[in-house]
């Protein structure tokens, strides 16, 4: 079965048609408009209560059994910001419960588990009009990336000379094209949280510390916040050093960020970035990264860099002095960003490090698995919640 998914605002029938002719067999089109997908939330509860099951209870939640049975999906997307939009990264970020909590290491970095046998090929369109060549390598690379992570082949419909299809490939994300930039000492700097969690984030954690080390030089605005975006999307225009610190999810932003950075306009001032992940190696996080530095440039701004730390997932379960050994570091880099207008390159070696896991960690790493500690702080959750022997459930497999 193939099935054709549009996530764009507009839903014109006529590219849906010209795509249904790439293919001999019938497709099954599903229509998810702007209110279809709601955001993840980062609940745990497709994981750890009821795996493989999302909270959700919309027109999202009612395509999984479509795209888990497909042996292609068709996904036909928006980009805004020179990225894909907030709808297309809900999706996304929606998908996770087709996946285990579980982890395994691939060329040295770690994937989530398989939870089905097998997984669709994923076909991807979007517009390039608006795009910039490197914008539309940092898409393409995202998008191969995020299949492979989702044990899909990857795939790009493109216009040339007609449609046709192209294999996506691996480009692995570089680093700093754009050059971190120095500004004066700031006197204030305002923090954009990113966390989609309702409550008790890594990310409100970490940021409260920032805050009593600098007091009013540092202002905290949580984006889960809706119904202040307008006002802030104004002062955005003014405020001369602004930073978007996030957990990394599905190696992006959670999907509100991108509906909030979607509505920003160009403006003067400095603009930093922070990537907080569960996974400990910071490639994982290069693909927003690379993303990070073409956004500056859209909006104008100086753009004072990306900070990247892994192996923060589980950060409130952990003794104190394990959290502080983790959250200090980060405080610290962002204190002197503060104090001396930019990044210490000192600070944002050792956050990133290790940028991929060595063979080392990787056998240390599998072993651990084969004992079953590195499942445990899983497997207690679901055992908690009477979901342990439900956790390889496959609830939407035929």
């Amino acid at each position: 079965m193939k099935t054709l998914i549009d996530l764009r605002v507009k839903q014109d029938d006529e590219m849906i048609e010209t795509i249904r002719n790439l293919y001999d067999e019938p497709l099954k089109v599903i229509k998810l408009g702007d209110q279809s997908i709601a955001a993840c939330i980062g609940c745990w509860n497709c994981w750890l209560k009821n795996p493989g099951r999302c909270v959700m209870k919309d027109q999202m939640a009612e395509s999984y059994h479509d795209y888990v049975n497909s042996d292609t999906v068709i996904l036909l997307m928006d980009t805004a910001q020179g990225f894909i939009n907030h709808q297309a990264k809900a999706f996304f970020d929606r998908t996770i419960p087709h996946y285990h909590p579980y982890i395994e290491i691939v060329d040295g970095e770690c994937h989530h588990v398989a939870r089905y046998k097998c997984y669709p090929d994923m076909v991807f369109y979007y517009d390039a009009v608006d795009l910039k060549n490197r914008e539309e390598q940092i898409i393409e690379d995202y998008l191969y990336r995020t299949a492979f992570h989702f044990k899909s082949r990857a795939y790009r419909t493109v216009k040339d000379g007609g449609i046709q299809l192209r294999l996506l490939e691996s480009r692995k994300a570089k680093r700093q094209t754009v050059a971190f930039q120095s500004v004066e000492p700031m006197e204030k700097l305002v923090i954009y949280n990113g966390s989609p969690r309702k409550s008790g984030s890594n990310s409100a954690l970490i940021l409260k510390k920032a805050v009593e080390a600098l007091s009013n030089r540092v202002e905290v605005r949580d984006l889960k916040e809706g119904d202040k975006w307008e006002e802030w999307i104004e002062t955005f225009k003014s405020e001369k050093h602004v930073m978007f610190f996030m957990p990394l999810y599905v190696h992006a932003m959670p999907s509100h960020v991108m509906g909030f950075i979607e509505k920003l306009q160009a403006s003067e001032g400095s603009i930093s970035f922070f990537i907080q992940s569960g996974f400990p190696e910071s490639s994982q996080s290069h693909f927003l990264e690379a993303y990070f530095e073409q956004l500056a440039l859209r909006l104008g701004r100086t753009y004072v860099g990306t900070a990247i730390k892994g192996q923060v997932e589980g950060l409130q379960v952990r003794p104190t002095n394990a959290q502080e050994k983790i959250i200090e570091p980060m405080v610290g880099a962002i204190v002197n960003l503060v104090c001396n207008g930019n990044f210490s390159p000192s600070d944002i070696r050792q956050l990133g490090r290790p940028i991929r896991l060595g063979k080392g960690l990787s056998i240390l790493f599998k072993l651990l698995t084969r004992i079953g500690l590195i499942n445990l702080f899983w497997d207690q959750q679901l055992k908690a919640n009477n979901a342990y022997e439900k956790r390889f459930d496959r609830p939407y497999q035929c």
